[in-house]
């Protein structure tokens, strides 16, 4: 479990404000729901806002393919803002799906994105809030319905991703546990979700974790679990959801 409601130094209580930040896996906000309604369900008297503010298609690079209908939003040129609307106490940050544009591993897309994250990561800190980075989500190109490349073809795009893209993932998520970027605490996401999509594989060969990019319901409350153990302490019982 994280500690991050009271002040290490002082011991007084942190704001409970949490403020999520991410790409569409955040903005579809159903992770947050059912720890939202864990929370208010099992913990009535925990004082606590989740203040769910994703974007679809973000980054924390700036990074975009050629073939995105638009230039990517990056997390960077709304940060400011979304500290001063919220003033949160605690943000939690999920960002590195799209960062690595579907592509191949390159050092210089890993580098723009570590940049991306340690600057996230700063001014974060700079507004006074704690900050949780959670590991981006595994790619599972069993679950994807479009084309799957080679490395070697010529282009690259979410609709038509690198077929080894959860290679590049594992490198994204094996940084943030390694501490490479300051943070308060990291999740790791990716573990519990491999394993879950393991799990339900081996009941059904044809399970179809989401769209192989966005996780499907069963994933979002997989998120949800690690959430509520890690920033709650949860860990004790089992954790059932509603939604």
């Amino acid at each position: 479990m994280l500690h991050l409601f009271a002040d290490p130094i002082t011991n007084d209580p942190v704001k409970p404000v949490i403020l999520f930040l991410g790409d569409s896996i955040t903005a579809d906000g159903r992770y947050i729901r059912y720890a939202e309604e864990w929370l208010r369900k099992h913990r009535p008297d925990q004082e606590v806002e989740l203040v769910a503010r994703g974007i679809p298609s973000e980054t924390a690079s700036g990074l975009s393919e050629a073939r995105h209908p638009f230039p990517r939003p990056c997390i960077h040129d709304r940060l400011a803002e979304e500290l001063a609307a919220a003033a949160p106490g605690v943000v939690v940050a999920c960002y590195g799906m799209n960062d690595g544009i579907y592509h191949p591993y390159s050092d210089e897309r890993f580098v723009v994105y570590q940049a991306g994250m340690r600057q996230l990561s700063a001014q974060i800190r700079e507004a006074g809030a704690k900050v949780v980075l959670m590991t981006p989500p595994p790619f599972d190109a069993a679950s994807m319905n479009g084309q799957l490349l080679p490395e070697e073809a010529p282009d690259f795009s979410y609709l038509a991703p690198y077929r080894d893209y959860d290679r590049v993932l594992e490198c994204y998520a094996n940084w943030l546990l390694s501490g490479g970027c300051p943070a308060d605490g990291v999740i790791d996401l990716r573990t519990p979700l491999l394993e879950h999509i393991r799990y339900e594989r081996r009941l059904d060969a044809g399970y179809s974790y989401g769209d192989g990019i966005h996780p499907d319901a069963s994933g979002h409350r997989m998120i949800a679990r690690a959430l509520l153990s890690e920033l709650f302490g949860v860990v004790s019982t089992p954790i059932h959801f509603n939604l």
